[in-house]
């Protein structure tokens, strides 16, 4: 993560690391205070096909992802381009969501809890008096 100017205009966000490598983790880790609580996000531990290399367990990720409130998924980019796609559709899927939620309490407020206008005949057709 390049500092929080790169998190703030994101819809949502694919947090990838590399489960053969420590240091991606910790990164992953530390960029939660960079992250809008709001923004949909996916952790994704990449390099699955490598497990003789393995630096961080399954069980790491599955409690980061707790910590995120995201979900979570461990794929191989090299093998498994379907569960790639699947990533980063779920997360298409969270952003949409949370879009409309957004949307709704929007209109919520500049309706301030009054029922919306009902659209009749422009006060520009009625007969001038």
């Amino acid at each position: 993560m390049a500092g929080s100017e790169a998190v703030q205009w994101a819809d949502g966000l694919l947090l990838i690391y590399s489960i053969t490598d420590r240091r991606s983790f910790n990164l992953i880790r530390k960029a939660k205070a960079d992250i809008q609580p709001d923004t949909p996000c996916i952790l994704v531990g990449n390099k699955v096909d490598m497990v003789h290399l393995r630096q961080i367990s399954s069980e790491e990720g599955e409690i980061l992802a707790k910590d995120f409130e995201c979900k979570f998924c461990e794929v191989s980019a090299a093998e498994h381009v379907i569960q790639v796609a699947d990533a980063f559709h779920d997360l298409c899927r969270e952003v949409l969501v949370a879009r409309r939620k957004s949307k709704q309490s929007l209109l919520d407020r500049m309706l301030g809890g009054t029922r919306a206008y009902s659209r009749g005949k422009s006060d520009t057709v009625l007969p001038k008096d």
